[in-house]
């Protein structure tokens, strides 16, 4: 069985679409798990509704709490052997769990490739280019490096840090999560939390299965919704991220992790910058914000042996100009970047 856990939070405008795309799962043997986390629209009602319909689902409810919080409540009312992580303005293809089952025998992890919705498109992001495969021993010290940071030829494309440290996307053995008391930490502390649950799961996981065709719908937020991403103290708590991330691998005592922490520090520029961006804070502020970061001793320290050969020559002058401690130049780069983003 694998339990379906969806955390909702006033979300009744998509609510249904994603409800549908669960319950219509060609692959029956499934427990959903609602977390409503205090919402104040009609999402609470539409749970309800759903309820009713289908016994497969149930609705837990608590205070808002956030993010990490309603998937730690879906956690701990798992019953499933195996276990998925589904936001709730997203949806699934009607297939996604039975191609799953069909392949997760042997395999500690299974992840795939998904859809990028925008308002009037689509868009496929596929985490790996070549077809499905598994990785086991070598394949798997391979796939733990990746998740903290690309490496080689990997860079060409920088934009794709993350295509592989999303919870959802992916389905979960319970018993490891559950052995090993698993959870997340909540973004006011790290910034952002699938990363950090990733890292301490694939700590455990021996073999996983990655399934190239596009099973998961994830909605892109859009323009208006953009200027609503700015963070206060992201720096810090993606130090503190960092920090956790470093006190997980250290005992493994494996460099080539170590390593790849410190290109995601490099990384993390592009980041960090785009808060900014979106604080709309102005440009003489804005600047200054930027300028504390990349003139800073650790940025320094960390972009100075980032290896950008394999990259595109914007990617290059980008962390050319921080390298340089050119913070105009890398400021009206991110603005053009903004622009492109929200066209």
């Amino acid at each position: 069985m694998i339990s379906i856990i969806v955390p909702v939070y006033n979300v009744a405008k998509y609510l249904p679409q994603c409800l549908d795309s669960v319950i219509g799962q060609t692959y029956r043997d499934l427990e959903i798990i609602c977390v409503n986390d205090g919402s104040t629209d009609g999402s609470t009602a539409i749970l309800e509704q759903y309820a009713e319909r289908d016994t497969r689902i149930r609705v837990v409810c608590q205070e808002n709490q956030g993010l990490s919080e309603a998937r730690n409540a879906g956690i701990a009312n798992v019953h499933g052997e195996w276990m998925m992580f589904v936001d709730s303005d997203d949806w699934l293809e009607l297939n996604c769990c039975e191609m799953i089952m069909n392949e997760a025998n042997g395999n500690d992890l299974v992840f795939f490739s998904y859809i990028r919705e925008f308002k009037n498109s689509s868009a496929p992001k596929y985490i790996f280019e070549e077809q499905s495969k598994v990785f086991s021993k070598e394949g798997m010290d391979w796939l733990y490096e990746r998740l903290i940071a690309p490496n080689g030829e990997e860079l060409q494309n920088p934009s794709k840090l993350d295509s592989l440290s999303t919870a959802w996307g992916k389905c979960y053995r319970s018993d490891i999560i559950k052995k090993h008391s698993l959870t997340y930490v909540s973004t006011k502390e790290i910034g952002t939390e699938d990363l950090l649950f990733n890292v301490e799961y694939f700590k455990y996981a021996h073999q996983a299965l990655y399934i190239a065709t596009p099973l998961y719908h994830y909605r892109k937020a859009t323009l208006s919704t953009l200027s609503s991403l700015h963070k206060e103290g992201l720096e810090e708590k993606w130090h503190n991220l960092f920090e956790r991330i470093k006190d997980i691998i250290t005992p493994l005592n494996r460099n080539e992790l170590l390593a790849a922490l410190e290109r995601r520090k490099a990384l993390c520029l592009f980041g960090l910058g785009l808060n900014i961006v979106f604080s709309k804070k102005g440009w003489r502020q804005e600047h200054k914000m930027l300028d504390e970061i990349i003139c800073s001793d650790w940025y320094q320290a960390v972009v100075a042996k980032l290896d950008t050969s394999p990259m595109p020559l914007h990617w290059k002058c980008f962390y050319a100009s921080a390298r340089c401690k050119q913070t105009w130049g890398v400021l009206i780069m991110l603005q053009l970047m903004n622009l492109i983003i929200n066209r």
